[in-house]
């Protein structure tokens, strides 16, 4: 996924890929600065200037509150998502502008063992601490093996930049450990495949975004990668269960069974309407729950065909990553508009890998309308974001169409 410098001595043109236009470029500073607007002014003036996010780090009062309560001898208020709302609006009445509505637990207990490290530092100091961790670790990902170290830091500043971004900041959430994962995982396939599998097991900390990675692996023929894949996961999944006990995991799997294929109408609302998958835009369009769910699982069989075919073909490492980063978001049952990160991720890689002169005015319009969609988000409020996944699927489609030019590297 490198962007360096030509054989020739002349400036690589993937480079160039990296300047749009310079409509795109002001419209793009110009929401940076609103989305970062809306994060310094979400603590005393919430929802003054966009949407209102109560106060800063709604999210990860949920991930501070689960690591806390198991620690201190309550797991069972951790799977009970009444009385573990009680208890976040309980300890955080005086950060929060408002009591949260339904905030459960909905992760597996190997993410505890990822939130164990910042349990010590109280609420705050976890909160930042898990951002600047999170963020580094991306850096590193898109930083290595690069050998023109400018053009990988123009590449991190416009993901980094992005509103996405700004909102998972403001949330505390944890997209920026998924891009790095993924970006990290994939980029070491070739040269340290053992290394790679083991980064992407990591990602079953959040299962919505690792449903592909088997399907990759096995396309593009990794069983070292898979192996080391399910050997991570399954060190993690053990790990929790020897610190906090395998009584979380009993609880843990009925819970979500009955959540996804159940009808409570709570966990539909909190859990996937206030999202941005398909489904909850094919319901908030006016489809039934039954088509919504057709069509998600419709994307999702689109999305696992789309990473096949990129794992199997000859698409250069940059390609292959921007299809799977895509695809992830679109076959997830349930992402954020912090989410978008992966795809504003994907949009940008598949912007460096030809010379700019080859892109007409409409992909830089693509990628601007896919920087935009968090701040038009959540689809429940807002309903010109309602078509988004319509942008991914059309970034799926323009990747595995594209085909290297004869004097580009595979790599």
């Amino acid at each position: 996924m490198s962007v360096n410098v030509a054989g020739d001595g002349q400036p690589d043109a993937r480079q160039k890929g990296l300047r749009p236009p310079r409509g795109v470029l002001i419209g793009g500073l110009i929401t940076s600065i609103y989305a970062l607007t809306v994060l310094v002014t979400t603590i005393p003036y919430p929802g003054k200037i966009g949407v209102n996010y109560n106060t800063l780090g709604t999210d990860w009062m949920v991930f501070y509150g689960a690591i806390r309560s198991v620690l201190e001898g309550h797991a069972s208020l951790v799977f009970d998502a009444e009385r573990f709302t009680d208890f976040l609006n309980t300890a955080f009445a005086d950060w929060l502008s408002k009591p949260l509505d339904l905030r459960p637990w909905a992760y597996p207990p190997s993410f505890l063992v990822l939130l164990l490290p910042f349990a010590p530092l109280g609420f705050f100091g976890s909160y930042v601490a898990f951002q600047l961790a999170s963020g580094g670790l991306l850096a590193v990902a898109l930083r290595f093996g690069e050998d023109d170290q400018a053009a990988a830091n123009v590449l991190l500043a416009i993901v980094l930049l992005c509103p996405a971004s700004f909102i998972n900041v403001i949330d505390g959430q944890a997209v920026f450990l998924v891009a790095a994962l993924i970006v990290g995982g994939l980029r070491l396939l070739d040269s340290r495949p053992a290394l790679g599998g083991l980064i992407l097991g990591l990602l079953t900390f959040k299962p919505q975004f690792c449903i592909l990675v088997p399907l990759a692996l096995i396309a593009a023929g990794q069983w070292r990668a898979f192996w080391a894949a399910g050997l991570s996961a399954f060190a993690l999944a053990a790990a929790s269960g020897a610190i906090f006990g395998w009584e979380l995991w009993l609880r843990w799997f009925p819970l979500m069974i009955e959540n996804l294929a159940g009808s409570d109408t709570k966990w539909i609302e909190v859990g996937r309407i206030w999202g941005n998958s398909v489904f909850t835009c094919a319901m908030l369009l006016g489809a039934p729950q039954g088509l919504a769910s057709g069509l998600q699982l419709i994307a999702a069989l689109f999305a696992a065909a789309s990473v096949v075919l990129a794992f199997r073909s000859h698409l250069g490492v940059r390609e292959r990553i921007a299809i799977f980063l895509a695809a992830a978001l679109l076959a997830a049952p349930h992402s954020g508009p912090y989410d978008q990160e992966l795809l504003m991720l994907a949009a940008v890689l598949w912007l460096t890998v030809s010379d700019s002169s080859r892109r007409p005015l409409w992909c830089w319009t693509l990628a601007l309308l896919i920087w935009l969609v968090p701040l038009v988000s959540p689809p429940v409020l807002i309903p010109v974001s309602r078509p988004a996944p319509l942008l991914t699927i059309a970034l799926i489609v323009l990747l595995l169409c594209r085909r290297p030019a004869p004097t580009e590297s595979p790599q």
